[in-house]
């Protein structure tokens, strides 16, 4: 009879399974859903709260030690630091300070809580194709507003924002979201090879997305797009990756009208027609791509002014003493704000994190000759270079909503590495101990008669 312990061990593994799948699904599209939420209680919250619990409850043991343990408190000490300058410096909203720093480390805990929910690489799989299913979700609501607004003429104000809203001050966050899980598509369409279904299915989503993406009208993800779909394709077939090459230099014959407009407001003419640029260009920046460095400027003023930060969370409030004209802007590259928020620490922080997972990728990779190590790792690997690229020109990188699938399946393709090594350990120290039982066991065996032959598993053939 079944003790109530071990009926509770039984249930957490699917307990945690669906807890995952709706962390995955639920996070990004939250703001499609009634808002639930107290103090410092949310749906967000409940789920990694519970997750917490059930693998305490289920008391699972990790023998492979979690990778990038301490990169991560480092990073999380240096926020940690920064939100402490803050209070020095100013106190007056300290409630909102470390908020902000709950939030950044929260999501990015996601990573330890996949890892440690996991148990075996086809429940990996499972999540994994559940992270592609939401990107096809969200990809296919970015869809439905692209054709909504009309797809024909570049509007300021009609830009897709999926998933996270309708409001195109969210576009650039979209943008970057189909930037970071196109790339995971990617590596499934190119790397899958258990399901003729899943991979079709892949480069279909990918496909669409890349066409939804154009309707963010946010030329830093054509780049980032252009730049990994290349690496992407080198990797897998040179002659794809010569045929996009060409493509891209050949933009403006199958680009939509829109997207080329967009793209040539990066500079503008003084006849320019409106959402168009005619030539010749006189190389002057638009307004949107301007501001970031004046931004910049005055966020360099900060830095030298005060090298070990000026408190998290601090940045809009400070911006304008040295941008009057920008105050309570952001900073718009995630790499300028954490530097100025919280010293010149956070950089080296930042970069070995991203460094690490990067390895981390690679490793996988390398792992052996198998398609899903190559899938888990160039898509990590990859999605790592998309997380550094929209953190040039956005502040993302403590956007939990679009950076938390991140987490997850980084968590995820950590674990997949874990138990490959931990299979391989196993079998390697259980065929010692199988030689020695043969040895022990053929002491004792009675010895063939004369004349016999012996057995094929005992016999084998010899050259001499």
């Amino acid at each position: 009879m079944k003790t109530l312990g071990q009926t509770a061990t039984q249930t957490t593994p699917r307990l945690l399974k669906l807890l995952l799948l709706a962390a995955i699904f639920y996070i990004p599209n939250q703001g499609h859903f009634p808002d639930f939420s107290v103090t410092g209680l949310n749906v967000t919250n409940l789920l990694s709260i519970f997750m917490l619990l059930a693998i305490l409850v289920s008391k699972t043991k990790v023998r492979t030690p979690i990778p990038l343990k301490g990169t991560f408190i480092f990073f999380f000490l240096v926020l940690t630091w920064g939100f402490l300058i803050g209070q020095v410096y100013d106190a007056s909203t300290t409630f909102a300070d470390l908020q902000v720093l709950k939030n950044t480390i929260q999501y990015m805990l996601l990573f330890f809580l996949a890892y440690y929910a996991i148990q075996d690489t086809r429940t990996i799989r499972l999540l994994f194709l559940f992270i592609l299913f939401t990107t096809f979700f969200d990809i296919y609501l970015g869809l439905r507003q692209a054709l909504d607004y009309g797809i024909t003429h570049y509007n300021e104000t009609r830009r897709v924002a999926a998933p996270f809203s309708w409001n195109s001050a969210d576009s650039n966050r979209s943008s970057a979201f189909y930037c970071i899980y196109l790339v995971l598509v990617g590596a499934a369409a190119f790397y899958d090879r258990k399901s003729r279904m899943v991979r079709w299915g892949a480069l279909g989503i990918l496909a669409l997305g890349v066409f939804v993406d154009f309707f963010t009208y946010s030329r830093q993800s054509y780049f980032i797009l252009a730049a990994l779909a290349l690496i992407l394709t080198f990797r897998r077939n040179v002659v794809l990756a010569l045929i996009i090459a060409i493509a891209l230099v050949n933009y403006h014959v199958w680009l939509p009208d829109s997207a080329i407009a967009r793209i040539d407001m990066t500079v503008q003419t003084d006849d320019s027609m409106p959402g168009v640029v005619a030539a010749p260009l006189n190389k002057e920046l638009d307004t949107s791509t301007e501001s970031r460095f004046i931004i910049w400027g005055g966020a360099a003023q900060l830095i030298a002014r005060n090298p070990w930060g000026i408190g998290l969370n601090h940045f809009e409030r400070n911006i304008g003493t040295y941008v009057p004209d920008y105050a309570h802007y952001d900073a718009h590259n995630y790499y300028v704000l954490s530097t100025t928020e919280n010293g010149l620490l956070a950089p080296v922080a930042l970069l070995m994190l991203l460094f690490g997972l990067f390895r981390l990728g690679r490793s996988i990779e390398k792992l052996d000759d198998s398609a899903d190590s190559r899938m888990y790792g160039i898509g990590l690997s990859m999605a790592v270079m998309a997380v550094a690229m929209v953190n040039l020109y956005g502040s993302r990188f403590a956007d939990g909503n679009l950076m938390s699938n991140f987490w997850i399946f980084a968590g995820l393709a950590a674990r997949y590495r874990s138990l490959l090594l931990e299979s391989r350990a196993t079998a390697a120290a259980a065929t010692p101990a199988e030689g020695a039982a043969r040895r022990r066991t053929s002491r004792w065996a009675p010895r063939p008669a004369a004349g016999v032959a012996r057995s094929a598993d005992s016999a084998a053939p010899s050259r001499f």
